[in-house]
């Protein structure tokens, strides 16, 4: 995309403004729509602007990747959405070390207020791929949810305790989640294959 902005700053722009079919249309235009054409022939020329759309697009880019994930036609990425929007914040801090920090809080405003969900959590905290990392990432946050959504599914108290003792199995890795085969097996699953099989 930033790519786009060079070639319009390049001579492109310079090119489309002094065209004889883009005058041609100025000209047939009322004077308050010319005054409008004018403002834009002005900004779309000027540097800075391209500069600054530049910058937007680096910004964004990581979150449109997370956007694309969760938008797609592939539901089973919920699993992934934690680990995904992580990474992206990570990329932020990279690109922008100097403001990183005020779009963090933009995003995680976001994330508190619409995408956070305990399913979200639950679907992280189980899928292999993570749990399995050398660092799994179980903070408070990802450990309530997935509790509270065990909590809800289980019908009585018994099955409730029962699946938070497997939780724990799972997270340690013991019994039949110790094997060196299934962990291996898991790394080299792609995203949501996991969760077809």
């Amino acid at each position: 995309m930033a790519r786009g902005c060079i070639l319009m700053c390049d001579g492109w722009t310079g090119t489309l403004m002094h065209s004889f079919e883009y005058l041609a249309h100025v000209a047939t235009l009322r004077e308050e729509s010319r005054d409008v054409a004018h403002e834009i022939s002005c900004l779309i020329s000027d540097h800075h602007f391209w500069d600054r759309i530049s910058y937007y697009l680096k910004l964004i880019e990581p979150l449109v990747q997370v956007l694309r994930m969760v938008d797609g036609e592939d539901k089973n990425d919920m699993g992934y959405l934690y680990e995904a929007l992580d990474k992206a914040k990570e990329r932020l801090r990279e690109k922008h070390p100097v403001a990183f920090q005020k779009w963090w809080k933009i995003i995680d405003t976001r994330w508190e207020s619409t995408l956070h969900h305990h399913l979200h959590a639950a679907g992280y905290f189980f899928n292999p791929r993570h749990q399995y990392s050398d660092s799994p990432h179980n903070d408070g946050e990802v450990l309530q949810g997935t509790i509270n959504v065990i909590s809800r599914l289980s019908r009585t108290t018994e099955e409730r305790i029962d699946a938070m003792m497997e939780m724990d199995i799972f997270k340690l890795k013991l019994d039949i989640y110790r094997d060196y085969d299934l962990k291996e097996t898991v790394n080299r699953m792609s995203p949501g294959e996991n969760l077809k099989a």
